[in-house]
């Protein structure tokens, strides 16, 4: 195995066991923020470069895409208060376009066009947080609320890689560009791990408040 890769497995482990161990005090939304590192893992292990790599892997990630989607759209509906049915709306609208480009256009090739719809999807629900955050200000640090920082680096990681997928072929398929979605990884768990801990102790800041 690639050792990157294999770091890179190690990485999500330790976030999925380190938010597993404080489960029960975790919010519903990051709750369902690990359901959704697990499903990473497990689905990244059965890839071309992972351990239990299975025969055909790209039906991981036209699986993997509009399940995202979903579990994205469930977790910012809980750490927002407003434009829900918007954002439904929009949800509905990326799973299905997803679905159907995996059925009829890139079904047998990685499914870009449904990754592309996947950042869009998550940057959108990210700027849909902050707009909460800076409209009902909260009492507690900014810095220190939990779902500050899963905007931030949601925000990033999304960003990049939707970067990677719109000029990949415009820079004729760079390898550069390929590391430079792998390694936004690394700064996208790192960064929900620092959003698990403040959720974890958000009684501790409210009370000091």
């Amino acid at each position: 195995m690639n050792p990157r890769f294999l770091v890179y497995l190690s990485l999500l482990f330790v976030v999925l066991i380190y938010a597993a161990i404080n489960y029960k005090h975790l919010s519903l939304s990051f709750k369902l923020l690990n359901l959704l590192i697990l499903i990473t893992l497990m689905s990244e292990s059965m890839t071309w470069s992972g351990p239990f790599s299975i025969q055909n892997p790209l039906i991981l990630y036209h699986i993997l895409l509009p399940l995202t989607m979903l579990i994205l759209w469930f977790i910012s509906r809980n750490l927002t208060s407003s434009i829900h049915k918007i954002n439904f709306v929009i949800t509905v609208t990326f799973i299905l376009l997803s679905i159907s480009n995996s059925i009829w256009y890139q079904n047998d090739v990685f499914p870009s066009h449904g990754v592309s719809l996947l950042c869009n999807l998550g940057v959108w629900l990210a700027l849909g947080i902050f707009k909460d955050i800076i409209l009902l200000p909260s009492k507690i640090k900014i810095t220190k609320r939990a779902e500050f920082w899963f905007a931030v680096f949601s925000l990033i990681f999304y960003s990049t890689t939707f970067f990677t997928f719109t000029f990949y072929n415009f820079f004729s398929k760079s390898y550069w560009l390929q590391d430079f979605s792998f390694y936004s990884n690394f700064i996208l768990y790192p960064g929900y791990c620092i959003a698990f801990y403040f959720d974890i102790n958000r009684n501790k800041y409210t009370y000091e408040h």
